[in-house]
């Protein structure tokens, strides 16, 4: 019976005019991060997103997905490897990265933190050994997080 109550209150939920903005923001902020990350040369897998998430080609950068996972994870950037059509590299290494935006746009990021956070992965993946530049990129993810709290009436209190 949990599952079907569960079901109930997703069902409400979705028909809710907050939801239904929501759900137009994650799309928005998709489109923009695809992009931004496009502006950047990046090859987007389909050239872009109609949807909440994107696929990127590193094929061309040199950078297995599973070296990009990890660069942008110690620039405090979450992606999952993944990979491409006909991808020639194993699942374990993989030649591309999945990106998604329903986190970001749950804290209130909007256009302009999705431009921002294009343009830092596409330095890191440009970069994905220097240390310096994903410090740096470290304190610009912090000050985004710091600024979009995931619960913000705690801001201030230690969160």
């Amino acid at each position: 019976m949990h599952v079907i109550a569960a079901k109930a209150v997703a069902f409400k939920e979705a028909q809710s005019d907050a939801f239904k903005e929501y759900q137009k923001a994650i799309v928005t902020n998709a489109a923009t991060l695809a992009a931004t990350l496009k502006e950047n040369g990046l090859d987007l897998v389909s050239g872009g997103t109609d949807n909440h998430l994107m696929l990127i080609n590193l094929t061309r950068m040199d950078i297995t997905g599973r070296d990009a996972e990890t660069a942008l994870g110690r620039a405090g950037i979450t992606v999952n490897k993944n990979a491409i059509p006909f991808d020639t590299r194993g699942p374990a290494l993989t030649s591309g990265i999945r990106i998604g935006t329903p986190f970001v746009t749950s804290r209130g990021m909007r256009t302009a933190e999705m431009k921002t956070i294009g343009n830092l992965i596409a330095d890191v993946l440009r970069h994905p050994d220097d240390a310096t530049r994903i410090k740096g990129t470290r304190s610009q993810v912090q000050a985004l997080c710091d600024a979009f709290p995931l619960y913000p009436e705690m801001k201030g209190q230690g969160q």
